[in-house]
């Protein structure tokens, strides 16, 4: 599936519930959405070992493929056109 990202963070730190450690970086584009009239605000997290913080650009067109639960397993940019 093709996204635009629109934003980006890299969230990590100490849980204060649980006070278990997380990582992960969070990706901002905008999709369609059941019951929403035109695109929404979505968010996909990515693990920072598989997809750096630092090659991921904003804004940048990328190709997102997802296992059969529903997470992440490529991301990468989509490719310049020939002769661009």
């Amino acid at each position: 599936m093709k996204i635009n990202v629109v934003g980006k963070a890299h969230l990590k730190g100490m849980s204060k519930k649980s006070n278990n450690p997380y990582d992960f970086i969070q990706i901002h584009y905008l999709g369609f959405a059941r019951g929403v009239e035109g695109k929404a605000a979505l968010t996909l997290s990515l693990d920072p070992s598989q997809f750096p913080y630092d090659r991921i650009t904003v804004p940048g067109d990328y190709l997102v493929d997802f296992d059969n639960r529903g997470f992440p397993v490529d991301f990468y940019p989509v490719p310049a056109a020939p002769g661009k």
